[in-house]
């Protein structure tokens, strides 16, 4: 386990060391004097099961096994057992009599799987000789005026036999006087249902990390409303934590619930340089693992340790919130994120566990970074960089972006962006006093925009996208001293398409859906361009230049908002009437 990256100062309240752990960390013996099998994975071997469901990802596991020895069970047929390390595929003999003993340390693969012989495998099991009894599990799931997605979530949650409680955040005040849910609830007495004003995703994950430290016990999953994880998937993390020798926080991979076999993103940390979160290991974009076996698989190797994980699949350790506090009020964005590093400072392990799973419903960069959305997420990022000490690299790597938002036409976007470096320049005040009118205050940049320059016209393209790189390039210095004028280059860019690459050098852009209809436009003009352009410099010089005065305000605020009774004045603060309108 490293300690927090090389450039990182965590804030006073994260840095000391516990005196002692909770004992509610580490499982106790479930037959004290005795061993048996613990099952590591078991896959039930259907058409529909991916190879990604079946593998096991040996040198993961040999993190917490070290070189014990497996056992992999096959139940329905004889099967092959295969290996691949560094991408080479190595058949390492035939599963006799059903049962094959596997020493970790001998073997050295990066992944293990079987093939079945012929016919079909019904199933695939992997275990260990041990003594170890897992915790519980509480759930929190926040929502937002998606009942549906919540009742169906927390049904599935409540027919989980390792899940003993699952706590619903209800931050839209819906789901009190909803049928189903309320059916639900009287059905299942694991189930908690909160109701407070909508304080954003901080607020509503906090909510929950408080309310299951009532039972100090449980390990505790995060998960998003719309997001599905299998009972498989959490016990297998639910045993990869309890094996562990450290604290560690578990993490599962993302993919697309439009295309299940999509990996979205594996394993993330955060970059001390530029301050971002980047993949921690070779995954660059999302990845199709359709058609393909873990010898193609290199991409997920890791290239540095895991400092944070996603709160959309995440599962703390018993205690971990009475050691290390609450998340930080941001209400959306990066609370997931410095809550990592702190837990990294304090010595936790963070792993992503290959064979488990999330499906969420995608995201892209057109519905993140042109909506309200944005102005936070940056204002959140600057926030928590100045709070852990990092250097003016992350004010370059704000620069860098926000010329290439200007120059591709994404002057929404640096508007947003800009409105979040003049809220974070202001200090450290803004924090938990603004989730319930977060959201509105980024609509109403947004109202603000499109009142001065105008919604764009219905349009229709002229070329292809993209644009030749030094063509476009030149095309958009251009419209920096050029009069406006009428729109010459018009491309047409599905959203999830939309990026500085593949709008650079229009003068419109035409946003479509996946099927070709139009979403939305805007216009690209050069006075526009030169407000942002001047507007963008004068804010970052300011900016480096207080940077240190900034760093050390935020140092010093952020411990005071993660404790439980500052939280607690937000979930009791009267709901604030702006924030009402619909999602």
């Amino acid at each position: 386990m490293q300690g927090a990256p090389r450039g990182f100062r965590p804030p006073d309240g994260a840095r000391a060391p516990s005196a002692a752990r909770d004992d509610a960390r580490t499982p106790s013996a479930a037959r004290p004097g005795e061993s048996g099998p613990l099952i590591l994975q078991s896959t039930t071997v259907e058409p529909s099961t991916s190879l990604w469901e079946q593998v096991f990802p040996a040198t993961t596991w040999a993190s917490v096994l070290g070189g014990r020895t497996v056992t992999v069970t096959v139940e329905g047929g004889r099967a092959t057992l295969l290996g691949a390390r560094d991408g080479q595929r190595t058949e390492l003999g035939r599963i006799t009599a059903g049962r094959r003993a596997v020493s970790l340390a001998e073997l050295e693969q990066d992944w293990l799987w079987v093939e079945p012989d012929g016919g079909g495998v019904d199933s695939v099991t992997w275990s260990i000789e041990a003594d170890l009894a897992l915790p519980p599990v509480t759930v929190v799931v926040p929502t937002y005026r998606r009942e549906q997605d919540a009742v169906a979530q927390v049904r599935r949650f409540t027919q989980m036999g390792v899940v003993d409680a699952v706590v619903v955040i209800d931050q839209a005040g819906t789901l009190e006087s909803h049928g189903d849910f309320q059916r639900l609830l009287a059905q299942q007495e694991t189930i908690h249902l909160v109701t407070q004003p909508n304080l954003g995703g901080s607020g509503g994950y906090a909510r929950g990390m408080h309310e299951a430290s009532q039972n100090p016990a449980s390990a505790v999953l995060f998960s998003d409303d719309d997001a599905v994880i299998s009972e498989e998937s959490l016990r297998r993390m639910l045993t990869y934590q309890s094996l562990a020798g450290r604290p560690t926080i578990v993490g599962t991979p993302l993919f697309s619930s439009q295309e299940p076999s999509r990996l979205i993103t594996h394993t993330e940390a955060v970059e001390p340089g530029v301050f971002q979160w980047k993949a921690a290991d070779r995954v660059r974009g999302s990845v199709d693992l359709a058609g393909t076996t873990p010898a193609d698989w290199t991409f997920l190797s890791q290239r540095v340790m895991a400092n944070y994980t996603g709160w959309w699949g995440t599962l703390f350790p018993p205690g971990t919130a009475a050691e290390l506090g609450l998340p930080v009020p941001l209400f959306l964005k990066w609370d997931d994120a410095e809550y990592g590093l702190r837990a990294t400072a304090r010595g936790y392990d963070h792993a992503v566990l290959p064979g488990t799973a999330v499906h969420h419903p995608p995201w892209n960069a057109y519905r993140t970074q042109m909506t309200w959305t944005a102005r936070v997420l940056h204002r959140n990022r600057l926030a928590i960089a100045a709070a852990y000490g990092a250097g003016r690299g992350v004010i370059g790597s704000s620069l860098i972006h926000q010329l290439k938002h200007i120059l591709a036409g994404h002057l929404l976007t640096a508007e947003l962006w800009e409105e979040g470096i003049a809220a974070f320049r202001a200090g450290p005040d803004w924090l938990g006093s603004d989730l319930q009118h977060a959201r509105t205050d980024g609509a109403q940049v947004v109202a603000d925009w499109y009142e001065r320059w105008g919604a764009a016209p219905e349009l229709t393209p002229t070329h292809a996208s993209p644009l030749p790189l030094v063509p476009a390039l030149l095309r958009a210095l251009v419209r920096l001293v050029r009069r406006d004028g009428p729109p010459r280059v018009v491309l047409a860019v599905p959203a999830d398409a939309v990026h500085w690459r593949t709008t650079l050098g229009a003068d419109a852009v035409v946003v479509t859906e996946a099927q070709g209809a139009p979403l939305s436009g805007f216009m690209v003009s050069g006075s526009a361009s030169r407000r942002a352009l001047a507007r963008t410099l004068r804010s970052h010089a300011a900016m480096a230049w207080r940077w240190a005065a900034l760093r050390r305000r935020y140092h010093r605020a952020l411990p005071r908002h993660t404790t439980a009774e500052r939280w607690t004045e937000l979930f009791t603060a009267p709901p604030d009437d702006e924030t009402t309108g619909t999602r």
